[in-house]
């Protein structure tokens, strides 16, 4: 080692800063030199160099420091661990790793073993609550049902606002199966039902929630822009659990669940069936009071079961040398609540990490997966809507005649009777099985210190056999159908490949890392579906039940071939990072993409993103005096991402023409596609900081977002029929969305044997229309249309996108009730008009954990405040007359409001005077009266506890008498267990439709679906 005349030897001692331990092999280097040294086991060393010279001390885990020599004197370096700033390690876009300070935007991590501490089967139900800006609708609280998972709301009105899921840099498919088929054109089913009849479970949730190591939420739009347009929603980042060790290592655990379900719709139960206080054969109950001594059985209680659920996980790790294997494997067994709801499932995978020499590294994994679910009718032909109109006068569990026939009360034609409920689970069925196979590749070269080459390579397949059969004496068909049946057989196959080379130098103060690569996207979906009518045996499944001259088909099955929905994507990006002093960080990315989906001129297009942090207290060193603020950061981001079209919505095509009575014949169906439809493109900015009090203790992360998103693909747009078709397709609207989150972390207490944790996520979210046609006055999604006449709906500039328009109280020019003069009662308007919005005001997640030696207990609260809610549920009973607001209908009362004549929009209207006694004038009860608008409630909130666990570990000296055994501990968790809430309905977390229901969805809207069951769970975790 050359050392020069200026050189002096200088001598300093490098600890830990919170524990106040020597560090021992800390790098110590003269920057701008090749003069290096390490630290010793006391923590001391010994360097030459000059004076204004700059020492840099990095160590792993820790924080990198740079002092600068002065003179001879002892150089004193209190390091501080990485861990404490922030968090470890995070895992964004393309699989790449990242310090938390280097980003320029909000991510947020839930660990792995948070998520297999709630036991939910479907994993993104337990990401409620712990994610600000991430909110979960479940469709249902049935077996299988699927979710919807959105963050930071909604951007897009017609397509998809899911996230991308993104397991080990590769992309997994998360689609629900979509019943619509757009008159047989599309993949869907044959009848081309709404998505609300039968649920499909979300794909992701194939993935073993036991095999997930930690989740990376990226909200952020410069954080997704490399993922390009699949990513405009958002991504979820999973990397999976692998073996530490190559010595064999055994982990098993198991839970036992039961269900009960507690929670509704109210229900009055006092007068008989008829109208008008008059007896008759109907199932409505406006008829004589109960007699005395009247037998009311318990239906709901004699309809729901107890559900049961048995969970069963197995992890091996062993692997020789430096070629490591994790072994996973999981069988799950569910009885729902709800008869003839069933599941069963099994998970096996494999894992690998090979490392070849001193710069290859391979991490191959295949995953297995077998869903059967058998399934009830949900919704608008399901068995809640049946419970809530069967009379309690009939006991419910005797539904057949000795013959096997459904049992009528009031009609000799079954078919014209509302299904009793527990015949309709037992007869109209439905069952899926997918098997998927989900296997991925890494490749990770090292070929030079400054270089690297990484490689994702991920093959995504399943297939679905499914059927759903309605009895011919079911409610839901007419006798003339003799029942109807759908089969259909989904093969999807996916296949992406993810290739970037990342080059880092460092230039004094200066590093920077530049990174390029490519990316490439196949995903083929082929679907055979066949319906028809005329069952021959109700007690088969098979395609051949029906009568041939009854069947349909899917266009291309007509010819004996799949229908197709083929999407290609290429792209190219790169990505430059600038960092300063490792305080000051920028970086700038782009992607060029290409997507088959889009016409040839428009299928070209590209996006910048750009992010900025700076960390103030090192800029600053000054704030951190006095040792109340320990950490700050600055940070900003903003980027341009697109949203693409569906597969084929850019030429219209021939349909079967049903219609003719001369043969088969062909024409253009309902829908009007665009041959120049461009992608939605979607600006987004954000700012942020973070802050980190009382020696790391309190840390506060904030973040506001502003997202534009123009040129919006409207799909099924209702324009003028002298286009020649009824739907449309165009780049037609803009919406901005608006919010603000908070995530704060509090250490209450840290002591030895004691400590307490708690975690608040926060967010606020608000939108608008920006822009929409003049000459559309509304544009909403037909399956949202559930009951009566409400529906999500945008109706022009300025309206929410999460609005509820429905019929209302028609009302004169000062916005007083017109009663009509001959009746006493209100007037409806008949028009569709904004009524309620869905919106939150705000959700709050408040997350604690609590740990007492070998005692550990863990709860989730969610809060929602605001937010308006359709209670169809509470309309159907009002017009039939078992909701509590018919109890009182003998008493008198005057409508507020004025007479609906000459003077209804003068100065000196007529006010009603009229008297009503609903009794002997139910259709006082009935949509003609009382419209939508009286049932959509405001301001719903909800106080939820979502999830609470309480665990013990064996101590090390119980360890000791258990030969073999490294770990073990015993637990018991609560899901869904308290629910406190304003709303008159079972629960307010409904969604009317399934998550295949794109746009905003039907969350909000409550018909027929079942409330969420509280379960308890109980089991134990060994290690080996």
């Amino acid at each position: 080692m050359k050392v020069s005349a200026q050189d002096m030897t200088v001598t300093g001692n490098v600890s830990d800063l919170e524990k106040g331990s020597a560090l021992e092999s800390v790098s110590i280097r003269v920057v701008g030199k090749s003069v290096a040294t390490k630290t010793d086991a006391k923590g001391n060393f010994t360097i030459k160099a000059s004076k204004g010279q700059t020492l840099l001390i990095t160590s792993l885990g820790f924080e990198t420091q740079r002092v600068s020599v002065k003179d001879d004197q002892k150089i004193i370096v209190r390091l501080r661990a990485e861990s404490s700033e922030l968090e470890d390690v995070v895992v964004v876009a393309m699989d790449q790793k990242r310090k938390p300070r280097e980003l320029g935007y909000s991510t947020q991590q839930v660990k792995g073993a948070e998520i297999q501490e709630t036991q939910r089967d479907n994993f993104v139900n337990s990401l409620q609550g712990r994610v600000a800006g991430l909110t979960v609708n479940p469709t249902s609280g049935t077996v299988g049902a699927s979710s919807q998972i959105v963050l930071r709301g909604f951007n897009s009105l017609s397509l998809s606002n899911q996230p991308l899921f993104v397991v080990d840099g590769v992309i997994m498919d998360n689609s629900s199966f979509d019943e619509t088929s757009d008159g047989g054109r599309s993949v869907g089913l044959a009848s081309d039902r709404p998505n609300r009849g039968s649920d499909y479970s979300n794909r992701v949730s194939d993935l073993n929630p036991n095999d997930i190591e930690n989740v990376t939420v990226l909200k952020g739009p410069e954080a997704t822009a490399l993922y390009g347009s699949q990513a405009s929603s958002g991504a979820i980042v999973i990397t999976t659990r692998k073996a530490k060790t190559n010595k064999l290592a055994v982990q098993y655990d198991n839970a036992f669940r039961v269900q009960v379900l507690n929670r509704f719709p109210p229900t009055f139960d006092g007068y008989t069936n008829g109208t008008n206080t008059l007896p008759s054969n109907i199932f409505r109950y406006f008829g004589p009071a109960y007699p005395s001594g009247t037998k009311l059985y318990d239906n709901i209680g004699q309809f729901f079961r107890n559900g049961k659920s048995q969970t069963h996980n197995l992890g091996v790790d062993f692997g020789i040398k430096k070629s490591i294997f994790r072994f996973s494997a999981s069988y799950v067994k569910q009885e729902g609540v709800v008869p003839n709801n069933d599941q069963e499932k099994i998970n096996l995978s494999l894992r690998n990490t090979t490392k070849i020499g001193k710069w290859l590294e391979i991490t191959p994994s295949i995953a297995y997966t077998r869903t059967n679910t058998a399934k009830v009718l949900r919704s608008a032909g399901g068995y809640l809507i049946g419970l809530m109109q069967f009379p309690n006068t009939v006991d419910v569990s005797v539904s057949e005649d000795d013959g096997g026939n459904k049992l009528p009360l009031f009609s000799a034609n079954a078919n014209a009777e509302v299904d009793n409920p527990l015949w309709n689970v037992q007869n109209n069925r439905g069952r899926d099985q997918t098997d998927r196979l989900f296997s991925s590749l890494g490749i990770n070269i090292n070929p030079t210190k400054w270089l690297s080459i990484t490689g994702r390579f991920g093959y995504d397949t399943y297939k679905t056999i499914g059927y759903q059969n309605y009895h011919p004496q079911s409610f839901f068909v007419s006798t003339a159908l003799r029942g109807s049946q759908d089969n259909y057989w989904n093969t999807y196959k996916g296949y992406n490949h993810t290739i970037n080379a990342t080059a880092k130098q460092t230039f004094g103060d200066f590093s920077v890392r530049a990174m390029a690569g490519t990316m490439w996207q196949d995903y083929r979906t082929e679907v055979f579906a066949v319906s028809g009518n005329n069952v021959a045996d109700p007690n088969r499944t098979d395609s051949n039940n029906t009568a041939p001259n009854t069947r349909r088909r899917l266009l291309r099955n007509e010819f004996g071939q799949p229908n197709l929905r083929v999407i290609r994507q290429i792209a190219f990006f790169g990505e430059l990072a600038l960092s300063y002093k490792n305080l000051l960080f920028f970086n700038y990315s782009h992607r060029f993409e290409s997507a088959s989906t889009l016409p040839a001129q428009n299928r070209n297009y590209n996006y910048p993103g750009l992010s900025l942090s700076a960390i103030m207290t090192d800029i600053l060193p000054g704030l951190k005096k006095g040792g109340v603020l320990n950490y700050w950061k600055l940070r900003g981001s903003m980027a341009n991402t697109a949203r693409l079209n569906s597969a084929y919505s850019t030429q219209s095509v021939f349909v079967n023409n049903f219609g003719s009575s001369t043969g088969p014949a062909y024409s253009y169906g309902f829908t009007n596609n665009n041959p120049d439809l461009q992608p939605e493109r979607q600006s987004t900015y954000e700012i942020g900081t973070e802050f980190k009090f009382l020696k790391n203790r309190l840390s506060i992360d904030a973040t506001y977002y502003n997202t534009l998103t123009k040129g919006q693909i409207i799909e099924n747009m209702r324009l003028s029929y002298g286009t020649g078709f009824v739907l449309n397709t165009q780049n037609a609207a803009s919406t901005r969305n608006e919010g603000v989150e908070i995530a704060i972390d509090y250490q209450l207490v840290q002591k030895k044997d004691f400590g307490w944790n708690t975690r608040l996520n926060f967010n606020k979210m608000w939108n608008a229309v920006v822009g929409f046609p003049a000459n559309v006055s509304e544009f909403y999604i037909s399956d949202t249309w559930l009951y009566g006449n409400a529906r999500a709906s945008v109706l022009g500039l300025g309206s929410p996108t999460t609005g509820i328009a429905s019929w209302g109280y028609a009302r004169n020019n000062a916005g007083q009730i017109l009663i009509n003069p001959s009746t006493g009662l209100p007037l409806t308007d008949g028009r569709f008009s904004l009524r309620g919005d869905r919106n939150p005001a705000f959700t709050l997640g408040i997350q604690n954990s609590i740990r007492y030696k070998n005692w550990r207990l863990s709860f989730l609260w969610d809060l929602k405040i605001g937010g308006d809610i359709f209670n169809a549920n509470e309309m159907l009973l009002t017009s039939i007359g078992r909701s509590n607001r018919t109890a009182d209908r003998f008493t008198p009362r005057v409508i507020a409001g004025v007479l609906n004549d000459a003077f209804a929009n003068t100065a000196t209207p007529t006010k009603n005077t009229i008297s009503v006694i609903p009794a002997y004038n139910d259709a006082y009860y009935t949509a003609s009266s009382m419209p939508e608008e009286a049932f959509i409630q405001k301001n719903v909130n909800w106080l939820r506890m979502r999830d609470i666990t309480l665990s013990y570990s064996l101590t090390d000296r119980a360890l000791r008498n258990l030969n073999g055994v490294k770990s073990a501990s015993i637990f018991i968790t609560g899901n869904d267990l308290f629910l406190i809430t304003n709303y008159m309905g079972a629960d307010p977390q409904v969604s009317g439709n399934t998550a295949a229901t794109r746009g905003v969805g039907a969350f909000g809207f409550d018909y027929g679906t079942l409330a969420t069951p509280i379960g308890v769970n109980f089991g134990v975790r060994v290690g080996f």
